[in-house]
Order: structure tokens, then C-alpha cells, then sequence
């Protein structure tokens, strides 16, 4: 089934999951970082150990709480309220997949053949519609310059291998601190991507531990102004869908380096 109506939503409202995340120093303005690793509530999750091909994720620790409805009803996301110390902006993403196992300095192509997401893209299927990937630092590197030359090659959404996506978004920075969260721009037309098939770090990042991380973005909120709280309603979020076993997790673009307590909550409905 289907919520369908305002009433359908007020109906099947859950209560509310706060969240309050310490960012440590983060690497600079614009540079997104993820507060998976980050204190607070809820609690940092730990680096991810699957190796190369990585795992298809159906619950992590540090991710937002998410329970399954019951009898075939769905799950959709129905309010944002956030606020920080510094001006940004919150995103809310559904953790698909991760990997370890990226040698650092190593700067020709590493084989990741990733295992098969799981059915949670735009679709909810595995064709990963939708989906994209990051380079999430969970220990910081000690390269002394932006790396320009990183690559990714993979299958995009419509099943065509050999695409080329590039971490220009913006180039992986330099002593890249913990949570530096840097996503590839994917080639010219597509959409999603459906499989991982090696990484090219280009330029040795000398030491420090990094992931590949296929992620869908579920919700984003700004935060203009610091100490000023903004909330989003369903109909502003565009009333997202999130599919059985979803890994939601939050993701900030800082205009500061500076630490800071980003908090706030988010509401689903199931019906």
C-alpha cells in the first residue's frame, strides 16, 4: 500500500529521532563531511572492514534509527528540522553500500568489483538509479596537495560499463581530516551508478584509511544563518519514499572549518 492523502501521513506519523553531532575541525568551507564518525547522538559509527568489493549495508552503527513497517506498508519521510553553530547545509542519505581495503599509496587502479546494492535506489531495485559515490576519509591523510587525477570506473544505471567518473567535486583536499566526505562526478548523462568496478587515486595520499561509499541522498535542508533553526515539512521534502532497510545517515557542507554542534530531528510516517 500507499500513503496518498495529508490524513494518510498525519495517520501513520512515527515519533520523532533526534540527532545532535559534534563535527570536530572539518576540513574547509564547501567540503562536504560526513558525521558518521562524528560523536553524539547517535553515537559515531566505526570505519568500515569488508575489503575491496565491499557490503551491500541494511543497518550500520551511527545511522540514524529507521525500523521496517509492518504488513506491506511503506516508509516515507515527512519532516527536517535542523540547526548548527555555523551555517550549512544538512544532508539526509541512505547508506547503500561500503568498502575498505583502498591502499592510500597506491595511485594506479585497484580492483573493487563491488558486490550487488541492495534494492533501495530511486526505484527500489539494485539498477542504482540515483546512486552515488563518494571518497569518505575515516582516518585523516597526509597527502600534501589537492589530488587532481582521482578516478572511478563503474557501470551506470542503464548497465553500460567503462564510465568514468572524477573526484572534482571538489578535488580531494590536501591532509584530508577525518569525515572529509568528497563525491566523483559521474561522466556526462548518467544518472546512477550500479556497480563499482576500480578506483584510480591518481596521486599518493601518503597515509590515513578512505572508503568508497554508494549512497542515495534522501533529503536536503539549508542552514543560512548560524543559531537559527530551519524546519521542512513533507510536502517542501517532496514527501521522499525510503525503502525496508534503510541506512539513513547525515552528511553537512560546512562554510567553516570551525567545530560545531549540529543538531536537530527527523519524522517518518508509515502507512
Amino acid at each position: 500500500m500507499a500513503i496518498t492523502t495529508g490524513d494518510g501521513l498525519v495517520a501513520g506519523a512515527r515519533p520523532r529521532e533526534s540527532f545532535q553531532k559534534a563535527t570536530g575541525t572539518m576540513e574547509a568551507a564547501g567540503v562536504f563531511h560526513s558525521l558518521l564518525y562524528a560523536a553524539g547522538r547517535p553515537g559515531a559509527g566505526v570505519a568500515p572492514t569488508p575489503g575491496l568489493a565491499g557490503a551491500a549495508l541494511t543497518t550500520y552503527a551511527g545511522q540514524m534509527p529507521f525500523t521496517n513497517p509492518t504488513g506491506g506498508a511503506l516508509s516515507y519521510l515527512t519532516r527536517l528540522f535542523a540547526n548548527a553553530g555555523i551555517a550549512g547545509s544538512l544532508m539526509v542519505c541512505d547508506r547503500l553500500w561500503h568498502n575498505s581495503g583502498i591502499v592510500v599509496t597506491t595511485t594506479t587502479a585497484q580492483t573493487v568489483n563491488s558486490v550487488a546494492w541492495p534494492a533501495r535506489d530511486r526505484d527500489g531495485t539494485t539498477a542504482g538509479a540515483d546512486v552515488l559515490v563518494a571518497l569518505e576519509v575515516s582516518t585523516a591523510t597526509t597527502n600534501g596537495a589537492a589530488v587532481t587525477n582521482m578516478s572511478l570506473s563503474y557501470t551506470d544505471d542503464g548497465g553500460n560499463a567503462g564510465a568514468v567518473a572524477n573526484a572534482n567535486l571538489p578535488n580531494f583536499p590536501a591532509t584530508a581530516a577525518v569525515g572529509t566526505f568528497v563525491p566523483f562526478s559521474l561522466a556526462a548523462g548518467d544518472t546512477g551508478v550500479r556497480s563499482i568496478q576500480s578506483v584510480t587515486l591518481g596521486t599518493s595520499l601518503v597515509a590515513g584509511v578512505v572508503h568508497l561509499v554508494a549512497y542515495r541522498i534522501l533529503a536536503e535542508i539549508p542552514v543560512p544563518l548560524a543559531n537559527i533553526p530551519v524546519l521542512e515539512d513533507a510536502i517542501a521534502l517532496g514527501v521522499p519514499q525510503l525503502w525496508d532497510n534503510t541506512v539513513p545517515w547525515l552528511v553537512w557542507m560546512p562554510t567553516a572549518t570551525t567545530t560545531t554542534q549540529v543538531f536537530g530531528s527527523l519524522a517518518y510516517s508509515q502507512g
